[in-house]
C-alpha cells in the first residue's frame, strides 16, 4: 500500500467519517470529502474540520447521515451551498451541495491545495481527485489561487492566502496569486468584519506570523483592513524576544502580538480598542492588547506614580506591557530600567493585599468612601513599599483609622 493510500485509509477511520461513508454509499449521487482535511492529512497534520459536498438530494443525505450519528446538522444561512453544520466532539462538520459537476465544484474552490477531494460513495481504496495540481503545490509549499473568479466571489480569500503563510510551515504565495490579490485588494471592504477578524486572529496565532504580516502589508491587505501602514520593525523585535520567553501563556502571546502590531501602527490609544471591537475582534483581546501597547509606549516617559497606577489597575496587563518594553529596549538602558520598574510594581500589585476592608472595619471604620480611599492608599503603599512588612502596614492603617475616628468625634 502506498503512503498516500495508507494516509487516506487512516483518515477515513476517524469519527465521524465512518458514518458519513455509510450514508454516502446509500446515496445515489457523488459525495465528496474535500478541502483542508485532505491537505492536512497529506501533510501529516491534525484536522478539526470536515467539508462534505453532496450531489443530488442534500436533504435525503442529511436524513440518512442523521440516522447513523443520532442528530442532524443545522443550516447556517449559506445561500450558495445550503451548508449544514454540526460539531461532533472536537470536529466541525459542514455538509453542503456540490456546485455543478464534481470538476466544476472543485474549480470554484479557493486554492489548489484546498481543491483535492475523495469520493466517499465509491467502494474500494480511496482515490485522490486532484484536477488542479494541488498535490504538486502541496509538496512545493505553494499557495496558488485556482482563478481570479475565486477571489472576486469571496475577497476574504486574499487574507486567507496570507494566513496560510503564517500557519503552514514553509509555504509561500505564488507570484501571480500575489498580483491578483494586490489588484483586487479593495474588494475586501465588502467582507463582513467578523470574517476578516477571524482570519487575522488565525494569522497572528501562526508560527510564521511576522512573515505573513509583511506580506499582508506588502500586498495592501494590511493597510486596507487596519487603516494604516505598520512599521513592522516593532513586530520583528517582539517576535525575536518572544522566542526567548518560556512562561508566556497562549493568550498572553495573542495579546502581545496584537499589541506589537498596534505599536507598529502607532495606534496606542483606547479608541483603537473600540475600533477593533467594532470590527468584531474579541472584546477582551482588543481592550487588553490596546492597553498593553498604550502602556508599553508610555512607559519610557512615565513616572512612578503612573506606573504604580497601571499596576494597581491591572497587574497582568502591566506585566505584559513591561515584557514588551523589555523587548523593545534591548539597547536602551534607561528604557530597560523603566521596564524593570514596571515589572516590579506589577509583581507587587499581584500580591495578597496586606490591608483589606475587613481589617479597617474590624478596627472601627465604617464602610463608605473614606474606607475606599484608605484602601487605595494602602494598595499604593504596598506596591511602593512604604512599609517593609504586613505588620508595619497594619500599624499605619490602625493609626489612620484612629485619626479618622478622632476627627469624627468618636
Amino acid at each position: 500500500m502506498s503512503r498516500q493510500n495508507e494516509v487516506f485509509s487512516q483518515l477515513l477511520l476517524q469519527p465521524p467519517l465512518p458514518w458519513l461513508i455509510t450514508a454516502a454509499k446509500e446515496h445515489a449521487e457523488p459525495v465528496l470529502l474535500v478541502g483542508g482535511v485532505i491537505r492536512d492529512a497529506l501533510r501529516g497534520d491534525p484536522h478539526a474540520d470536515l467539508d462534505i459536498a453532496v450531489a443530488g438530494d442534500l436533504e435525503a443525505f442529511i436524513d440518512t447521515f442523521g440516522r447513523y450519528c443520532g442528530r442532524c446538522p443545522v443550516a447556517i444561512g449559506d445561500p450558495w451551498r445550503d451548508t449544514r453544520r454540526m460539531r461532533l466532539g472536537n470536529t466541525s462538520v459542514d455538509i453542503g451541495k456540490i456546485m455543478g459537476t464534481v470538476s466544476e465544484d472543485l474549480g470554484q474552490r479557493d486554492f489548489t491545495i484546498n481543491a483535492m477531494a475523495l469520493r466517499l460513495d465509491l467502494s474500494g481504496p480511496a482515490e485522490l481527485i486532484d484536477l488542479h495540481g494541488g498535490r504538486t503545490d502541496l509538496a512545493a509549499g505553494v499557495i496558488r489561487m485556482i482563478s481570479e473568479e475565486a477571489l472576486r466571489e469571496d475577497p476574504l480569500r486574499a487574507l486567507r492566502a496570507i494566513r496560510y503563510v503564517s500557519t503552514l510551515d514553509g509555504f509561500k504565495v505564488e507570484k501571480s496569486t500575489e498580483t491578483t490579490i494586490s489588484r483586487y485588494v479593495k474588494a475586501i471592504d465588502e467582507v463582513s468584519n467578523e470574517r476578516v477578524q477571524a482570519e487575522w486572529g488565525r494569522l497572528l496565532g501562526g508560527s510564521h506570523w511576522v512573515s505573513a504580516l509583511r506580506l499582508a502589508f506588502d500586498l495592501g491587505v494590511g493597510e486596507r483592513t487596519f487603516g494604516g501602514v505598520a512599521d513592522l520593525g516593532t513586530v520583528s523585535v517582539w517576535s525575536d524576544f518572544e522566542a526567548t520567553v518560556s512562561d508566556l501563556m497562549p493568550q498572553d502571546c495573542a495579546q502581545l502580538r496584537l499589541a506589537a502590531l498596534l505599536c507598529g501602527l502607532g495606534a496606542t490609544n483606547s479608541s483603537m480598542g473600540e475600533w477593533l471591537i467594532e470590527r468584531r475582534w474579541p472584546v477582551a483581546l482588543a481592550r487588553r492588547a490596546t492597553l498593553i501597547s498604550s502602556w508599553a509606549m508610555a512607559t519610557p516617559g512615565a513616572d512612578d506614580t503612573q506606573m504604580v497606577g497601571w499596576a494597581i489597575e491591572n497587574h497582568e496587563i502591566a506585566s505584559l506591557a513591561a515584557c514588551l518594553v523589555r523587548a523593545l529596549s534591548a539597547e536602551d538602558e534607561q528604557n530597560a530600567v523603566a521596564a524593570l520598574q514596571l515589572e516590579t510594581y506589577a509583581a507587587r500589585a499581584a500580591e495578597t493585599p496586606w490591608i483589606r476592608g475587613m481589617h479597617l472595619v474590624s478596627w472601627g471604620m465604617a464602610e463608605g468612601p473614606m474606607l475606599g480611599a484608605l484602601l487605595e492608599q494602602a494598595a499604593r503603599g504596598q506596591v511602593e513599599r512604604r512599609w517593609e512588612s504586613c505588620e508595619e502596614a497594619h500599624s499605619w492603617a490602625r493609626a489612620q483609622v484612629t485619626d479618622n475616628l478622632s476627627e469624627m468625634g468618636h
